[in-house]
């Protein structure tokens, strides 16, 4: 993962227009998506911000720190662009000063009490806009075509 790209997508997810889903597994491996507008990019990190402290959102984190488990955050470009991050939560703030700074933070923009600060480490990125991936499958995969576009005209 290049330094450009992974800069050029952290910044959307600052985008207040751009669309964030935070998808982490339930306690049996099943994905629970949910959009997340308190994702953010910080120092090369993701930040989730999470509010409600018995949220299944923050059990699933929990749960991927403990384990050591992947979660994905999905992004949306408001002109339909999207990618992938797949990322490693790294840490769970809960208190102390960097919290503190987090937890004024959260009140002024959201109006209510912050819960944890999760801490994301991004491991890939990928673009899975439709045109992107039609372009990059033609060039891998050139025979994997159907059938009918294959056929000649008589």
């Amino acid at each position: 993962m290049g330094n450009e790209i992974l800069t050029e997508v952290l910044t959307l997810l600052n985008d207040v227009n751009c669309t964030k889903i935070l998808c982490c597994a339930d306690d049996e491996g099943c994905p629970h998506p949910a959009a997340k507008d308190s994702l953010r990019s910080a120092g090369g990190n993701i930040l989730y911000f999470e509010f409600i402290e018995s949220s299944k959102t923050n059990r699933y984190m929990t749960r991927s720190l403990w384990f050591d488990k992947k979660v994905s955050v999905l992004i949306i470009t408001p002109d339909k662009k999207s990618f992938s991050i797949t990322a490693r939560p790294v840490r769970a703030i809960v208190s102390g000063k960097d919290f503190q700074v987090f937890y004024r933070e959260a009140a002024e923009k959201y109006g209510i009490d912050l819960s944890t600060v999760w801490v994301l480490k991004p491991e890939e990125i990928v673009e899975q806009s439709l045109q992107k991936r039609i372009a990059e499958e033609s060039e891998r995969r050139p025979y994997f075509i159907h059938l009918d576009r294959l056929k000649k005209e008589a």
